[in-house]
């Protein structure tokens, strides 16, 4: 059966508590010490020997890399494996971490035939409870997401409850969620058979060895310097725990992960603990509880955390704990006893208290650096490393096997977080926050609290003097709505339409109907110069560049597999002067992704240096006219051109593009003229109804275009064509660019997995993306990115479906309706919640599909 360690009373800190020595000893052929030095080359390394090193190994050596060697600084399985609660739960917040969870419990019932080890798998399920009717309705996403990839759960109430989990009181329970076929293993024991199912595959081990560098031959990885020689390689993996910011930084790279301490206690024999009792989640008092021996583990996510520097653990930390911190633990305890009686007289046997590592949006990291090519990243779990650890691996081992992402890894990217936020400061006060977000209510837009105002543009001041509530990207503060007079700008979270539904709504038809002004300075910026920089461009992107100065393109930046890495607007404002636009999330990995794939040519990260307006809607021409003397009508300035113009008082970049879809300009500053374009444009613009809009709003205009959103809509594993961009795609060009060789064979005829419109027919429904799309009940795509489109009057966004044309209903989808096998209309549903909304799809945008209204 699974278990946590068993009497973990002060274990030495570099040597294994007694079930793990017994552990490394059953395995008999397996063991890392016979390996007295590491090999002077290896076509892989990987640093750290817990669960995800273990993992990455394993299947990097089913994958054929069989020259693999894992260094660990202690004993395989030390760090944070061994102490945690060794909980195996699969259904998780996203679909991508759903499928890897659900990879990694099937992995751990598999692990003792394919090791000889046993890690004490046992399944007992697991119930999540909920106090309220908000937290009730959070449960009922997690029941259709695990409809959507076929797991067995039901929705529970308060009797049923008791009935599942007998010492529990439901006293005050709205409902719950049981998740049958969720299991529990031994954490220490689990990773010590992942090492052993990798070594048989004839990885290496080698214990006892410290990194003490990492050699790099210009922007890629070469070799790992150790205290016991140098090892040569093509690849080095850092799954080093909370130890791998130390690790990265080595080689200068940054990481955006923090130490914090994490507790949990083992109790004594309490009357009604049984085996048969699945893992209990009462997330509004932020506390799980497990079956242990008769007992019980109790540990929790506390809201507030206690986060911890990495100075202040000891160098060779491996199997040690910090000491008890009762106090903090208290609040927690109380909760669960309350929950659970029969634990008010239960003896606390082991408090334990160690290190867990936290990142600033509760999502891993994983991937190539953008800094070093060949120097991957698998670590900051959030302490749901034995929940993730073998999916993530299988994840990062075909990643590095395939040259790019063959899953969707967008939100997990190690590279989506900018420098500033892998600062010491900004993490230990955001960690804060991040280890209780796991089991705090995930509401639509929320937005983190601590460590915030890191990064202002230069429109900050003016904007919150318009009422501006901000939210985070990237560390950015951006104006997501806009309060009306005498309203507070502060979230209200709910699942339905929240506080600032109305203000958005507002915004949107401003856009619409007379004109908007938006604040894009976030977005990611770059200038490619230089002789050698059409070159370049026609190099990086998917679309033919060599076009006249002045010339606005969106295409797409691919990797060699074809995935698309952002798309972005290329401006050609010289024969030797280009201006990357790109998603705000992808600025930290785009900077050196266009200096390596560019080269000769110069790159320059602008991001901070230009301001951006989006000036929108069909008053927008006007408004511009009373501040320029340039001709603005279709034919001295057509949609898809940029000109250098002057507005007020500002000399600007003029773009004719639009992200709402409606006439308008993005025009583009110097950051310190920003304030004085932003006042000259709202007073040019009051008498035609310009009002200030956030990006909650823009989500709804350009969700209305079926625009795509990068990292929700597509990302590195999605080709232009599954994206309905092959627009973007010149397989003709002169100019061989990344990613063309493995489109050539997509080329040809429609893509059956791509993205198409989706519309709820119900005006009272919404969607926050993620919903499954349903086809006479069966599951045939998910929604990938959703918002109110105010328009239209409806829910709308984008689907990713597995068919082809014809094959879904609807008069809009290619224009065919589609029939079940009797003969009857297809009805096409989405799964909101547990509730089937009837729904509408079309290949082509809900608004204006024909695009006139921005191009004319």
């Amino acid at each position: 059966m699974s278990e946590p360690p068993d009497r973990l009373r002060d274990p030495a800190p570099n040597h294994p508590p007694e079930h793990l020595r017994d552990a490394t000893l059953s395995a008999r052929s397996f063991d890392p010490r016979a390996v007295d030095d590491p090999p002077a080359r290896a076509r892989a390394v990987v640093i750290g020997g817990g669960i995800v090193g273990a993992s990455v190994a394993f299947h990097l050596a089913e994958l054929g890399w069989r020259d693999t060697v894992v260094l660990e600084r202690g004993r395989v399985g030390c760090g944070t494996s061994w102490h945690a609660a060794g909980l195996v739960t699969r259904t998780r917040g996203t679909h991508a971490q759903t499928e890897m969870a659900m990879y990694s419990r099937d992995f751990y019932a598999a692990l003792a035939a394919r090791s000889g080890i046993d890690p004490g798998y046992y399944e007992s399920g697991s119930l999540s409870i909920a106090q309220t009717p908000e937290r009730m309705t959070e449960l009922d996403y997690a029941l259709a997401m695990a409809r959507h990839h076929g797991l067995p759960a039901r929705r529970l109430g308060p009797a049923e409850i008791a009935e599942a989990w007998p010492p529990v009181d439901v006293r005050g329970l709205v409902g719950g969620a049981l998740f049958e076929g969720d299991a529990t293993v031994n954490p220490g024991v689990a990773a010590l058979a992942t090492a052993k199912a990798a070594f048989e595959l004839g990885v290496r081990f080698v214990e006892d060895c410290r990194v003490v560098g990492l050699r790099r031959e210009g922007s890629r990885v070469t070799g790992v310097e150790t205290d016991r020689g140098t090892i040569e390689c093509e690849v080095a993996v850092i799954a080093a725990g909370l130890w791998s910011p130390a690790v990265a930084g080595l080689a200068g790279v940054r990481l955006a992960l923090h130490a914090a301490e994490h507790m949990w206690v083992q109790t004594g024999l309490v009357e009604g603990a049984d085996r048969d009792l699945p893992i209990l989640r009462d997330l509004d008092g932020h506390v799980y509880v497990r079956h242990y021996r008769g007992g019980f583990v109790v540990g929790a996510f506390e809201p507030e955390g206690k986060p911890r520097t990495l100075a202040s653990i000891p160098p060779d930390f491996a199997f040690g704990e910090f000491k008890p911190d009762r106090r903090h633990f208290e609040p927690s305890l109380a909760k669960a006893r309350l929950r659970v009686p029969a634990l008010r007289k239960a003896a606390v046997e082991h408090f334990l208290n160690a290190p867990e590592s936290f990142t600033p949006d509760g999502a891993f990291l994983l991937g190539e650096t953008a800094e070093i090519a060949g120097l991957f990243v698998a670590a900051g779990l959030n302490s749901q490393g034995i929940i993730l650890g073998p999916g993530l691996g299988r994840a990062l081992a075909a990643w590095i096997d395939a040259g790019s992402p063959v899953t969707d890894v967008a939100e997990v990217d190690v590279r989506r977080f900018s420098p500033e936020q892998t600062t010491a400061a900004f993490l230990f006060e955001r960690t804060r926050e991040s280890l209780g977000r796991l089991y705090a209510m995930h509401w639509p837009n929320l937005q983190p609290e601590t460590a915030r105002g890191l990064r202002r543009g230069p429109l900050y001041e003016r904007l919150a003097a318009a009422g501006a509530c901000f939210g985070e990207t990237a560390g950015w503060e951006r104006a997501n709505w806009f309060a009306p007079p005498g309203t507070a700008p502060v979230y209200r979270y709910s699942y339905g339409r929240q506080n600032w539904f109305a203000a958005a709504a507002a915004e949107h038809r401003a856009a619409r109907e007379a004109a908007a002004l938006f604040d894009l300075s976030s977005f990611a910026k770059f200038r490619v110069q230089g002789a050698a920089a059409l070159g370049a461009v026609q190099r990086l992107f998917s679309s033919d560049l060599d076009r006249a100065p002045g010339s606005v393109t969106y295409t797409c930046l691919l990797n060699e597999r074809g995935g698309i890495e952002a798309d972005v607007t290329v401006t050609r404002l010289a024969p030797d002067d280009f201006l990357v636009v790109a998603p705000t999330t992808t600025q930290s990995k785009l900077l050196p992704w266009l200096t390596r794939h560019g080269d000769p040519a110069v790159v320059v990260d602008v991001t901070s240096a230009l301001g951006v307006l989006s000036l929108t809607g069909p008053f927008s021409r006007d408004v511009l006219a009373t501040l320029t003397g340039a001709a603005l009508d279709d034919a001295a300035f057509p949609y898809g051109m940029g000109k250098r113009i002057e507005v007020g008082r500002a000399l600007c970049l003029a773009l004719r593009i639009s992200y709402a879809g409606e006439l308008g300009w993005e025009l583009y500053a110097p950051a310190e003229s920003l304030p004085a374009l932003y006042d000259d444009l709202m007073a040019a613009g009051a008498p035609f109804g310009l009002r200030p809009g956030g990006y909650h709003a823009l989500d709804g205009l350009r969700a209305e275009k079926g625009f795509r959103h990068w990292g929700a809509d597509m990302g590195p594993a999605d080709t232009p064509f599954e994206a309905g961009l092959g627009f973007t795609v010149a397989l003709d060009k002169d100019t061989e660019f990344v990613g063309r060789a493995a489109l050539r064979d997509r080329a040809a005829g429609p893509s059956r997995r791509r993205l198409v419109g989706v519309k709820l027919d119900d005006p009272q429904a919404l969607l926050h993306g993620g919903e499954s799309l349903l086809l006479a009940g069966a599951v045939v795509g998910r929604v990938t990115s959703g918002a109110y489109g105010h328009t239209v009057g409806a829910a709308v966004g984008l689907a990713l479906v597995e068919a082809a044309p014809g094959e879904l209903p609807g008069a809009a989808v290619a224009g065919d309706a589609a029939a079940d096998p009797n003969g009857a209309p297809g009805i096409v549903a989405v799964d909101v919640a547990g509730t089937s909304v009837p729904a509408t799809l079309s290949e082509q945008p809900f608004h204006d599909p024909a695009g006139t209204r921005m191009r004319g």
